[in-house]
């Protein structure tokens, strides 16, 4: 019915139009015209008006700034921002609510300071190749395959797999070309030329600075100078010098040492007993470099001499939480607290968190250990983690093993407590996928990116720090 009406009206409307005059027909094209013209100036200022509405709701919105850190924890004179505070209202990620208490780092030497604040050419040169220079004067060596990330970018310290730290016998054999801490015993002249050998980046300046300061201060350079020495007085006689992980040891269980520095005993003869799986044993001659354990609190200090350069020692198993603060549960310094109380911002210069790469380099060393800590707590306390739960798994692998000929091995089932393992990522999707059969499917999936210009982490740079060498402080941010 309304399709044959509409015809009709446009059959009436063009015999209208064919009847109409010359001067009817351009009167009527006029007034439409004119309405259509009346019409668009109308939208265009609603246009107008919508914009100018939006460009006033937009100017009203603040920019959000988190501000200065100006907040102070009370146990360890951390600095926090405001909006860090956690559920009970308190700053906690630093010492965990006091608990951990360890002794401040020694003053940071002029030198170093100088290296890491100025814009000389031997300073520039220093910030740019930290990480060489530390190599070179380094005790032991850090192992790693390093993997630089795939683009054009500011500087990122990225490994894949593993970390081990290595150590060499005091005098270097044919095969191998001395370095570490066997280059302490030679003479600082040609102990630098065989360095600068290796790093041609460097700076012949820098590194006879770098090297006097370590022979000075450094407490693993004079017990290195140390051994050489009485082993050149006595020949005849088998030295052995130990970094042990508890310095209050009853000596009565070695020989009797015939000299000790600061972080080491040096022995003669061989009839005492072995030193702990844990204690670095270094002996005049060797085949080849050994492994450190990463739970000694020798090995930051002797892998990182830049950072550490008094020798200031690292996590130990043996820390205990303060004692008015500890709870039943637990009353010793994990490795994360401890590497959270000495990554957190105080007052003042700080030689570890100025040192730019060679810093990222230390933050990745710190967490691959944590993170290697964890897992070997779970391949040994299988039983407390319930594993018999996966009793279906284990038949199916036995079985498969039997009828393909093969030997069952030691299986060690990682959880999904462990972040990022497998059953972590699952166990996350499992919960995502339950919400969404909840409440349904999400409408936004929202993300930004993180600014190194935001004002927060420009304000927490000092001196010539660059935001792409503090991490800690942008994931924070």
């Amino acid at each position: 019915m309304n399709s044959l009406r509409t015809s009709q009206y446009n059959l009436r409307r063009r015999e209208q139009r064919a009847r109409e005059s010359l001067d009817e027909r351009f009167q009527r094209r006029s007034a439409r015209n004119a309405a259509d013209r009346l019409r668009r100036a109308r939208a265009r200022s609603d246009q107008q008006m919508a914009n100018r509405v939006n460009s006033q709701a937009e100017t009203n919105v603040s920019e959000h700034d988190c501000g200065m850190m100006t907040e102070i924890c009370n146990f360890c004179q951390a600095l926090y921002w405001r909006n860090e505070l956690n559920s009970s209202n308190k700053y906690t990620k630093c010492c965990h609510d006091g608990k951990v208490r360890l002794p401040n780092l020694a003053e940071t030497p002029d030198l170093l300071k100088e290296f890491l604040t100025n814009n000389s050419l031997e300073a520039r040169n220093y910030q740019n190749h930290i990480r060489e220079y530390n190599a070179a004067l380094a005790f032991a060596s850090m192992v790693a395959e390093v993997k630089s990330p795939p683009a054009n970018g500011p500087y990122c310290f990225r490994i894949h797999g593993h970390i081990y730290h290595r150590i060499a016998p005091l005098y270097s054999n044919e095969r191998f070309k001395p370095g570490y801490g066997q280059l302490y015993i030679f003479d600082a002249s040609e102990a630098n030329s065989r360095r600068l050998e290796n790093n041609p980046s460097c700076l012949s300046s820098v590194m006879e600075k770098l090297d006097a300061l370590l022979r000075t201060i450094n407490p693993y350079a004079k017990s290195y100078l140390q051994m050489h020495q009485l082993i050149q007085s006595n020949p005849t006689v088998n030295v052995k010098m130990i970094f042990m992980e508890h310095l209050d040891l009853d000596m009565r269980r070695y020989n009797a040492p015939t000299s000790r520095t600061e972080v080491a005993a040096i022995f003669v003869g061989d009839d005492g007993e072995p030193p702990a799986n844990r204690d670095i044993c270094i002996y005049p001659i060797g085949e080849g470099c050994k492994n450190i354990s990463p739970l000694n609190q020798c090995n930051d200090p002797m892998v990182y001499p830049l950072l550490f350069p008094r020798g200031e020692q690292g996590w130990s198993n043996e820390m205990e939480h303060v004692e008015e603060r500890r709870s039943a549960k637990r009353n010793r310094v994990t490795q994360l607290q401890f590497y959270a109380y000495r990554l957190s911002v105080r007052s003042g210069f700080s030689l570890l968190h100025s040192s730019g790469k060679l810093f990222q380099q230390y933050v990745v060393d710190a967490y691959v250990k944590t993170e290697g800590s964890r897992l070997n707590y779970i391949r040994l306390n299988q039983k407390d983690l319930r594993v018999e739960f996966y009793r279906g798994l284990l038949d199916a692998l036995t079985t498969r093993a039997s009828n393909n000929n093969l030997r069952v091995g030691k299986l060690v089932i990682l959880p999904s407590s462990f972040q990022g393992s497998p059953r972590s990522m699952q166990q996350n999707y499992q919960d995502a996928m339950a919400m969404v059969r909840k409440f349904g499917r999400p409408d936004l999936f929202v993300t930004f990116t993180c600014n190194p210009s935001w004002p927060e982490i420009l304000n927490a740079m000092q001196g010539r720090e660059r935001p792409e060498n503090r991490p800690d402080i942008v994931v924070r941010v």
